[in-house]
C-alpha cells in the first residue's frame, strides 16, 4: 500500500509538473509505437542494468514468455528507484507496451510493468515516457 501511494503522489506531480528546465528528456532511441502493443505475463529471467552513456541505458528485464524471450526496457534507473520497486529473477510480471525493433534487435518499450498490487507507469498512453519529468537532461 505504501509503494501504491507513493507512485500516486510521484505521478500526480509528473502530470502537473513541467519538464526539468522545460526541456524534453529525449535519448537517442527506439521511438514507441501505438501500433505495436503487447500485453504479456510473464516470468523475469534476467534483470541488467546498462550503463550511461550507452543507447538504452537503464533497467532491462529479460522475460521468458512460451518459447519467446523479450527484453523490455522498463527506464532510467533513476526514475525506476523513485517508487522502490525492484525485479529479481523468477517474478512474474505483466507488461503492457510497444515492441519495436531498435539496432536490429527487438525490444519492448514498457508502458506499464505490474507485479502483484504494484504497478509502475512508465509511459503514459502515447509512449511519451513519464521520467522526463524527474531526470534532469544532460548538458553536453
Amino acid at each position: 500500500m505504501k509503494n501504491l501511494l507513493r507512485c500516486a503522489v510521484v505521478l500526480a506531480m509528473a502530470w502537473t509538473a513541467p519538464a526539468a528546465d522545460g526541456k524534453d528528456v529525449k535519448a537517442a532511441g527506439p521511438v514507441y509505437d501505438t501500433a505495436k502493443m503487447i500485453d504479456v505475463q510473464a516470468k523475469v529471467t534476467a534483470v541488467r542494468e546498462v550503463p550511461k552513456g550507452n543507447p538504452m541505458d537503464g533497467l532491462h528485464l529479460v522475460l521468458q514468455s512460451g518459447s519467446e524471450t523479450l527484453d523490455v526496457y522498463v527506464g532510467p534507473t533513476e526514475f525506476v528507484t523513485v517508487f522502490a520497486v525492484t525485479f529479481a529473477t523468477g517474478d512474474l510480471v505483466h507488461v503492457i507496451g510497444s515492441k519495436v525493433t531498435f539496432e536490429n534487435s527487438t525490444v519492448v518499450l514498457a508502458r506499464e510493468v505490474s507485479m502483484g498490487t504494484v504497478t509502475l507507469l512508465c509511459r503514459d498512453k502515447d509512449g511519451e515516457p513519464l521520467w522526463k519529468y524527474f531526470i534532469k537532461p544532460l548538458v553536453g
